[in-house]
């Protein structure tokens, strides 16, 4: 028993360690008020969502929309649903979005670690090594950083994790493959529902498996793969046959994919996205390299069928980032679902040497009990100073000010006028905070009893309205005697 106990707290002071890195990385920021963009955008429609403003094929943003369309298609509907789900059961707080993503990051790492154990089945004691891909895939920049913001590929994530957990999982069984592949399909289908063709990716992994491993017929690889394929496929012809889906899905398609493909490119070079993977996976590189080198110094090598299994995962990391370059509309974070998979793969080849290294330092009691001081030292540090970032800004500090301010004196669910030139209406920043807090819109089109402008406004405000709060960013107007419709 003394010798169980022993073996199960070797890892312990990493498991503390990679824990509080996790924690430093995300929740600080998390935390605080202001997010990112998009993330406010996806969770201003998930929060009309459950305010019955719009229906699931047919989410709404702002009283405008966007992009010339009456309702919202940035992106299809399905984690837009879940998340609306979440301000049912939790309230409008600000809390409900960073309550979620946080969910999204702790399912995230329990899958990594589920998948982790599936690889070393048989092996106890390297699952206990499972911090080891935690560790390389939280200190990844985008990816820490898409987990500071409600970022939809944190959603998708979870699909992707689950069709690979069990597409991976039937490549193994004995029986009940056919099960495995069916749950994997399912979840193809609910990743490509959450952003679209990128969710599409995991339908690969068989052939990747096959290609990289070799213990199975090709046969058995083609039919895992017509099933997996095939369940999106049927699923999808299923939601062509009624109106709403197909409206929407067509709608999504033919004016947002095709139309930012073609009239909105992002980058100028398509190999962008693998300068941005190389940027991002430099320090995870770098580990593997030096623990590589002294490895091989010390003749331990990892098992054949091990290296083939690590060779799997990194090419479905690509499987994940390389149709990226299809176009040039690459942006860092939508290579985020491919990142656990890069993770584990560097993972499975630093694994044989670590297993060594956190032999040798729980041997040696005085440096195994520093370690374990610093793991809970670095746990604490990191929950005492999430606690003390409640009520910070991480961003937008007086934009928020105003979008506060504004809350106050303009009704819930009103319309408020802007100029009508670009300048107001491209601050999205300040739609999205406006929509998420007080579901108030903006409007270049015609007036209203309210009118808003920057503080360095040009000229004067249209002759009816006055003055009523001067703030940090934006002069906010009110119509002066008859209330315009």
């Amino acid at each position: 028993m003394a010798s169980l106990q022993k073996n199960n707290a070797k890892n312990l002071p990493f498991w503390l360690i990679t824990i509080s890195i996790l924690v430093v990385l995300t929740l600080p920021t998390l935390i605080k008020d202001g997010m990112f963009m998009d993330a406010m955008l996806y969770t201003s429609v998930a929060h009309n969502l459950s305010q019955g403003i719009g229906t699931f094929w047919f989410p709404q943003f702002s009283y405008n929309n966007m992009s010339g369309l009456t309702s919202f298609h940035e992106q299809p509907p399905l984690g837009f649903g879940i998340q609306a789900f979440f301000f049912k059961l939790f309230g409008s707080g600000m809390y409900t979005e960073r309550i979620y993503t946080l969910l999204m990051l702790v399912l995230a790492a329990c899958l990594i670690v589920l998948l982790w154990k599936e690889i070393y089945r048989k092996d106890t004691e390297m699952q206990k090594l499972a911090w080891i891909p935690l560790l390389l895939w939280i200190t990844i920049p985008i990816c820490y950083w898409s987990y500071c913001n409600n970022m939809m590929e944190n959603t998708m994530s979870i699909f992707v994790l689950i069709s690979v957990l069990f597409s991976y999982k039937s490549s193994k069984a004995s029986k009940g493959m056919y099960m495995y592949l069916l749950l994997s399909g399912l979840c193809i289908f609910g990743a490509s529902l959450t952003k679209g063709l990128p969710g599409l990716f995991p339908v690969m992994v068989p052939l990747i498996y096959w290609l990289a491993v070799r213990d199975t017929s090709f046969r058995i690889i083609f039919a895992a793969t017509l099933i997996i394929v095939g369940i999106p496929l049927l699923l999808y012809g299923l939601l062509m046959l009624y109106p709403e889906s197909r409206d929407s899905l067509t709608i999504y398609f033919t004016k947002r994919v095709l139309g930012r493909i073609q009239n909105e490119p992002v980058v100028s070079n398509r190999l962008s996205i693998l300068w941005q993977l190389l940027m991002n996976t430099i320090p995870q590189l770098g580990l593997t390299a030096i623990v590589l080198f002294f490895a091989n110094r010390k003749q331990i090598r990892t098992e054949r069928i091990y290296k083939k299994a690590g060779l799997f995962f990194i090419v479905i990391g690509f499987a994940g980032t390389l149709p990226l370059m299809a176009t040039l509309v690459q942006k860092g974070f939508y290579m985020v679902p491919a990142l656990p998979f890069f993770a584990i793969g560097l993972a499975i080849y630093i694994a044989p040497y670590t297993k060594e290294l956190v032999e040798t330092i729980s041997n040696k009691r005085n440096i195994y009990r520093i370690i374990s001081i610093v793991g809970v030292v670095i746990l604490c540090f990191s929950i005492g100073f999430t606690i003390s970032q409640i009520g910070k800004t991480s961003r937008n500090k007086e934009l928020l000010h105003d979008v506060y301010a504004i809350g106050k004196i303009v009704p819930d669910h009103s319309v408020v006028a802007i100029p009508n030139s670009a300048d107001v209406w491209n601050e999205w920043d300040l739609q999205c905070y406006l929509i998420r807090y007080y579901s108030i819109s903006i409007d270049p089109n015609k007036p209203h009893l309210f009118y808003l402008d920057n503080v360095n406004h040009h000229g004067q405000p249209p002759a009816q309205y006055s003055l009523v709060a001067h703030l940090e960013q934006y002069d906010l107007f009110k119509e002066d005697s008859v209330t315009v419709k």
